[in-house]
């Protein structure tokens, strides 16, 4: 339509001239022969040049019509599977993620949500994302502290003593950036952040008033605490997954479990099972990542990995929030309901772990430089927050 109305200009402005020129002709004495093939030769330069404008404007035409297809074109949609290493009764604090990036993406990342042991075993998860089994994953860093020794800090207890110091030692005094260089080089996978969550306790099934209560029963705890645990106070360890851990407490396979605080265990249904709460929290939070296949993520627009990795904290603030609300409350209803009772570790127990923190703090500088940086990070953190000198 545009270009037809750009011709029939050309057009009127050609005839004008034509008919002002055969005006002036009558009107005035007879022209040479000569004069009249100069006029028309002025006049045919005037007209390919005006054909020429056209021509230009119709490129200009198809290029705008080529940007507004283009536009109006429905954007790639890049359909990603993520597993987490939880049940599948916390697969919605992932769905809650998938949903922040599938709004800011406009749909143009779409992620499904798998858990634990859906596609791949827990300990197989780095692997798998690197080689695109599976795109993405969520887990605790801590669970490969045997290939990356630094990472087991998440699990080492009081550390921090509460979320902000958790939250100052990884965002601000440079954990988080150290576990991203970590995990990239060991396993080839982008980590696109990490965020607080959970808190930290035990549950079991049989009554106690310190750790060396605990001699000899069978929990489900990771590690570092299992073994600072099992090599202080002879508390055995096991593994079961997750699926099972409800069971194996019911049947006395299990005498206790470490699985996140009060809210994550009410989830679980322990409280019906293990009757025992411990207090206070050796961790006040837990620190899980987000990481995705490195290539897929390099090849992703700048927007698109911004989204990625901004809904990992915006994630990770709707997990805490959660938890919080819902703890206190957990513990109430699980002591009025089900009659669960809160038991609170003496001081010096609690001292004594804090004392063994310390010297896993001291050997994991021995593990290589990397791991002497993370251990600086922890051992500084702890200066400046006043519990050693």
């Amino acid at each position: 339509m545009r270009k037809k109305r750009v011709l029939t200009l050309a057009g009127s402005i050609f005839l004008a001239l034509v008919l002002t020129t055969l005006s002036l002709m009558g009107a005035c004495a007879p022209a040479a022969p000569s004069e009249v093939a100069e006029e028309i030769a002025e006049l045919e330069d005037e007209l390919a040049t005006s054909e020429k404008k056209v021509d230009a404007l119709e490129d200009e035409v198809a290029d705008l019509e080529k940007e507004i297809a283009a536009l109006k074109k429905p954007a790639e949609v890049n359909e990603l599977r993520m597993q987490h290493s939880w049940s599948a009764a916390e697969n919605y604090f992932f769905e809650q993620y998938a949903d922040i990036v599938r709004e800011m993406s406009g749909g143009q990342i779409d992620i499904s949500i798998f858990s634990d042991g859906e596609i791949v075993t827990l300990m197989e998860t780095p692997e798998a994302t690197a080689m695109g089994v599976i795109d993405m994953m969520h887990s605790h860093p801590y669970n490969w502290e045997e290939t990356i020794p630094e990472a087991g800090i998440e699990g080492l207890p009081f550390v921090w003593r509460d979320l902000d110091e958790g939250i100052a030692i990884y965002h601000q005094m440079g954990l988080e950036d150290l576990l991203k260089e970590a995990f990239g080089e060991e396993f080839g996978i982008h980590v696109l952040g990490i965020q607080p969550d959970d808190y930290g306790t035990m549950m079991l099934t049989e009554d106690f008033t310190s750790l060396a209560d605990l001699e000899g029963r069978r929990l489900l705890l990771w590690e570092p605490y299992a073994s600072m645990l099992a090599d202080n106070f002879g508390i055995a360890s096991t593994y079961v997954a997750p699926e099972e851990i409800y069971t194996s407490l019911a049947l006395g396979v299990l005498d206790g479990v470490q699985w996140g605080g009060a809210k994550c265990a009410w989830d679980m249904g322990f409280h019906e099972v293990a009757k025992y709460l411990m207090l206070p929290y050796f961790k006040p939070s837990w620190f899980p990542m987000y990481a995705i296949n490195k290539e897929l993520y390099e090849g992703m627009p700048a927007d698109l990995q911004v989204i990625l990795e901004e809904a990992v904290y915006a994630n990770g603030y709707y997990m805490r929030t959660t938890y919080a609300a819902m703890e206190e409350k957990a513990i109430s209803d699980m002591v009025s309901q089900y009659g669960v009772e809160v038991r609170y570790l003496p001081e010096e127990d609690i001292e004594q772990i804090f004392q063994i923190t310390l010297q896993r703090l001291e050997e994991l500088k021995e593990k290589g430089p990397r791991a002497e940086r993370a251990a600086n990070i922890c051992l500084d953190a702890l200066r400046d927050f006043g519990y050693i000198d």
